[in-house]
């Protein structure tokens, strides 16, 4: 199904098994979805294309990256080398941060519960703030949690 075998000189697919199928699936709802934008920018105009869908994309990926950057990246989150990174530091080397009541609420507090979905991704969202309070009360020298409203923390994180 998918004739390209890039990794190991061929010797690996791109997409093993059952994989394979769901790629083609999604690269068929890519192409419907371009081709929906072209008959729409076709039809009515590529302003408003760019308006209703281009605008709304870039605003939704601006907070997505940030809302990313300000978890995994801030002056108490060390980087680590080969020898110095475990799957336990790595998991707690997240910050949980609040991001206020609306958008904790909007985003099942992923920000302010961070670091539990990272030492266990299959806690759901309605107790991932009982996990995290076990996790601070467990592990009180290792969890991080920053305050910071999110204008400032971006830039302290931007100028360091």
């Amino acid at each position: 199904m998918w004739p390209y075998k890039p990794f190991n000189h061929g010797e690996k697919d791109l997409f093993p098994g059952k994989h394979k199928k769901k790629v083609l699936k999604a690269d068929i709802g890519i192409i419907a979805t371009l081709a929906g934008l072209w008959i729409w920018g076709s039809k009515l105009g590529w302003a408003s294309v760019a308006a209703m869908y281009g605008g709304p994309l870039l605003v939704a990926n601006a907070w997505l990256v940030l809302y990313t950057w300000l978890q995994h990246t801030d002056v108490d989150v060390p980087h680590f080398d080969h020898d110095g990174w475990t799957w336990a530091r790595g998991a707690f080397m997240t910050v949980d941060r609040p991001y206020g009541p609306i958008f904790d609420f909007i985003h099942h507090r992923i920000g302010s519960t961070h670091v539990a979905h990272h030492v266990n991704c299959t806690i759901p969202h309605y107790k991932a703030v009982k996990a995290t309070e076990a996790l601070k009360k467990a592990f009180p020298d290792i969890y991080l949690y920053d305050p910071t409203p999110v204008p400032l923390a971006l830039f302290r994180v931007v100028k360091n």
